[in-house]
């Protein structure tokens, strides 16, 4: 087989230039990958350790965790990260929520009575 000519090679680096740029696809461009679904809930971080061992099943959308934390850092902008609550379907959740915006975790309903409970006392709506 024959190498192509220097000159061959030459026109069709030009004709390739003379294309439009190529553009690399942004999340945006993309189709919602598993990843990016899963990433739309939140699930209840409880493992169940202390209870039947099952973890929960609880969700919540991950945009409403994240605008209930946006609300409270408009009010009072957080030094730190820190727990936070906020209600949702008729119950309150508990969350963790970080100083640049997004939401690390929630605890369902029930399983936020249940953290305040063993934790009798603690303030654990306030960053310390």
């Amino acid at each position: 087989m024959r190498a192509p000519s220097t000159a061959r090679l030459s026109e069709a680096h030009e004709r390739h230039q003379r294309r439009a740029p190529l553009r690399l696809a942004t999340f945006e461009d993309s189709p919602a990958t598993f990843q990016d679904r899963a990433a739309a809930v939140l699930r209840c971080v409880s493992s169940g350790y202390l209870a039947d061992g099952c973890s929960c099943r609880a969700t919540v959308p991950a945009g409403i965790a994240t605008a209930a934390w946006a609300l409270e850092l408009q009010q009072a902008p957080a030094r730190e990260d820190r727990f936070f609550r906020f209600a949702w379907a008729g119950g309150e959740w508990l969350a963790y929520g970080l100083r640049d915006g997004r939401v690390r975790g929630v605890y369902c309903p029930e399983h936020s009575a249940a953290r305040a409970a063993r934790c009798s006392g603690e303030a654990i709506g306030a960053a310390s």
